[in-house]
């Protein structure tokens, strides 16, 4: 399925998200909405590194992988320009 970058953003405004680099010794960190945890993301490395972004649904989890995030990091990066 595709990924729209700018409903996931309104879709996910205010879930819960987790943030984790696939780096040895590095956890998860817990944010209120998917933009946060794709600032997250983008400050700490996700253009270079293996990252995955996790929404929090009450009945299942979304997981985003690296090249999502990655979509969803240039699409926040263009809408700030």
């Amino acid at each position: 399925m595709a990924l729209d970058p700018n409903q996931a953003f309104t879709d996910y405004k205010y879930t819960p998200c987790s943030v984790q680099f696939w780096v040895a010794g590095v956890a998860s960190v817990e944010f209120r909405s998917l933009r946060a945890a794709v600032i997250y993301a983008r400050d700490n490395g996700a253009l270079t590194e293996s990252v995955e972004i996790t929404v929090h649904l009450p009945r299942e989890d979304i997981a985003y992988g690296t090249e999502k995030v990655r979509e969803l990091v240039k699409q926040l990066s263009a809408a700030n320009r």
